[in-house]
């Protein structure tokens, strides 16, 4: 499988094992997945899948010397997002917004996909907890691959970040102590920044704090009124969408066309149900073997 990927070029994998995951009926349902949610749909551009965002994390283990264990733990880490991904956490929520993770289990023993783990030599428990992998996964304001790669593609995708950033910070990367480290003062102060004006701008801005209230609420209402049931949201985004689009419920009707045809008044002033998740960046720096956080160094 040889592919180009928007963040490390020519990308290719050739293990068996791996390849019977990503072919498994459980694991393609991600290519239907956004990674931004419903902001996807007032933002064409924003169209990464969690299908391209699991195998960007599972290459980039690969180029930090992480394990065939681990490799597969990030391939797998998004096997359980929802459709439209954290819009469900708008409706069950907590203060992580990672109502997914309760799912893992079950999307990990889903026949196809425990096939395909089994014959990769591996376990579906063996990926049921993503801690256990520090390259793949580190609380906020800590480097990860997951982290890294999703604020990377985010960011090319949205136009924040242009390719000589992406290629700086991925220049600039190491690994300590089974730490992700940036080994430049000054790029990782960049990386910093970045990360801070995608969290402003888009992640946790009042326009996603809007989008994701809104279309939470058809959610809620499609529940509700038995024009979604939960395994829909098992699914992909343009059926869960789609479903919605052909009820003639005008409470639904109405928050799906304050969506597509958004304008930035309607954030002005709002009072979302739900703030989104913030986010940040303290990376470690290593510099002439020493590893500080960033706002530690001078």
């Amino acid at each position: 499988m040889r592919w180009i990927d928007r963040v490390y070029g020519e990308v290719s994998i050739d293990d068996p094992g791996v390849l019977g995951v990503i072919e498994s009926p459980t694991f393609r349902r991600l290519r239907g997945v956004r990674q931004a949610g419903p902001s996807a749909i007032a933002f064409p551009f924003k169209n990464v899948t969690r299908f391209e965002h699991s195998l960007g994390v599972h290459h980039l283990l690969n180029r930090l010397g992480a394990g065939p264990r681990e490799r597969m733990a990030g391939l797998l880490h998004d096997i359980s997002h929802t459709a439209f991904s954290h819009a469900v956490d708008f409706l069950i929520t907590s203060d992580e917004q990672d109502h997914h993770e309760g799912l893992k289990p079950v999307l990990l023993r889903r026949p196809d996909l425990a096939r395909a783990i089994e014959r990769a030599r591996f376990r579906p428990e063996d990926f049921f907890d993503d801690s256990r992998y520090p390259l793949l996964e580190r609380p906020l304001p800590w480097l990860c691959a997951d982290r890294l790669d999703y604020f990377l593609r985010d960011g090319l995708a949205c136009g924040e970040l242009g390719r000589s950033d992406a290629a700086s910070i991925l220049d600039h990367l190491d690994v300590a102590d089974s730490t992700i480290v940036l080994t430049d003062v000054d790029v990782a102060r960049r990386t910093a920044a970045l990360f801070a004006e995608m969290n402003r701008k888009w992640w946790a801005s009042p326009t996603e704090a809007f989008i994701y209230n809104e279309f939470a609420d058809a959610l809620r209402e499609g529940l509700r009124a038995g024009i979604l049931h939960d395994a829909d949201l098992l699914s992909e985004d343009d059926l869960v969408l789609a479903r919605l689009d052909a009820s003639a419920n005008t409470l639904i009707a109405a928050k799906l066309a304050s969506i597509r045809h958004f304008d930035p008044s309607l954030a002005e002033g709002y009072a979302p149900r739900v703030v989104p998740k913030q986010r940040w960046l303290d990376p470690p720096v290593k510099v002439d073997g020493t590893v500080r956080l960033l706002s530690e160094w001078a």
